[in-house]
Formats: C-alpha cells, sequence, structure tokens
C-alpha cells in the first residue's frame, strides 16, 4: 500500500471515529484495531524528519484501544482530541 493510499484510508477513518465521539457515542472496537494497524504501518513510511511524530501518533491509537475496550467515554474523547492535533501537526509540518 502507498503512504498516498494509507493516508487517504487514515483519513477516512479517523473522520468517522471523530463523528462518533463527537455525538457523544463509543467508537466500534474494531474500527480502533483497524486504525490503530494503519497509524503503526504509517511508521515504516516515516523519514527521520517525522518518525518520533509517527510514532507518538502510533502510541495514542493504541491507548485509545484500550479506553474504548474499558468504555471510559472521556479518555476516548482525549485521546481522539490528541490524535486530531498530532495529525494536523504532522500535515502542517511536514510535507510529503
Amino acid at each position: 500500500m502507498s503512504l498516498k493510499r494509507l493516508k487517504r484510508d487514515m483519513d477516512s477513518l479517523f473522520k468517522k471515529l471523530l463523528d462518533t465521539v463527537e455525538n457523544g457515542s463509543i467508537p466500534d472496537l474494531q474500527e480502533i484495531k483497524d486504525f490503530t494497524k494503519m497509524a503503526s504501518r504509517l511508521q515504516n513510511y516515516a523519514s527521520d524528519e517525522w518518525a518520533l511524530e509517527a510514532e507518538d501518533f502510533a502510541h495514542l491509537s493504541k491507548q485509545l484501544i484500550a479506553a474504548v475496550k474499558s468504555k471510559d467515554i472521556q479518555e476516548i474523547y482525549s485521546l481522539i482530541t490528541a490524535l486530531d492535533d498530532a495529525k494536523n501537526y504532522c500535515h502542517r509540518s511536514f510535507k510529503d
């Protein structure tokens, strides 16, 4: 899978997860796991310039799995917000 396709698929799924959380619902665990797999794959494409950010992003997505399993809506919201902030930072700071 190309980086462009991976980013497009991640963006599409993330929008769905964000909408779910913004509507006060808990995202589907399998969708979170799928997103986490994509976030882990993203690290394979990371240049030295943004490798740490990619690692942090994958770590946040793994924390999201635990939050969804425990149905902790506050933690889920915090992690989704942190992932969105991280994504926006990376997209502004690093061009590929």
